[in-house]
């Protein structure tokens, strides 16, 4: 595997929710189509609504924003609302080290980290093998996993 690239995080403002909209509905795009269950101002709306610049990090990597992540804090849990990047930075291992980076801290915390994730996407394998598991594997389009409980 190679090696991550170094990357850096700065904090989200308003003014960066065309990005993150533009890459949210990329990536979701394809994945709702798959289920037929596409409907863009449906999804749209759900990131307005959702989109909190406060709890979010746009990811840098050579002076490009190349991607952001979402976490809300809860009382017990971190819930990784968004991980969001462009298509050439995928496989890079980039998502892996934030959401390790995520889960020592809740651990040392002892929180659970929760998430939802589309039913077709790649990134499941990614969430089992640091440890998340499926709350109800029968939800469709719409997986709720959680890490560090039970």
């Amino acid at each position: 595997m190679k090696q991550c690239p170094r990357f850096a995080l700065r904090g989200a403002t308003p003014e960066d929710y065309p990005f993150a909209e533009s890459i949210y509905i990329d990536s979701m795009r394809p994945l709702m189509l798959q289920l037929a269950r596409w409907n863009e101002g449906e999804r749209r709306a759900t990131l307005r609504r959702s989109f909190t610049a406060a709890d979010t990090n746009i990811i840098i990597l050579d002076g490009r924003d190349i991607g952001w992540m979402q976490v809300t804090e809860r009382d017990t849990d971190y819930n990784l609302a968004q991980l969001q990047l462009l298509n050439d930075y995928c496989g890079l291992g980039i998502g892996t080290r934030l959401i390790g980076e995520l889960l020592d801290k809740a651990a040392s915390e002892k929180r659970t980290v929760s998430l939802s994730v589309i039913r077709v996407n790649r990134a499941i394998g990614l969430y089992v093998r640091l440890g998340f598991r499926i709350v109800d594997p029968e939800a469709t389009p719409i997986l709720d996993m959680v890490w560090g409980e039970g």
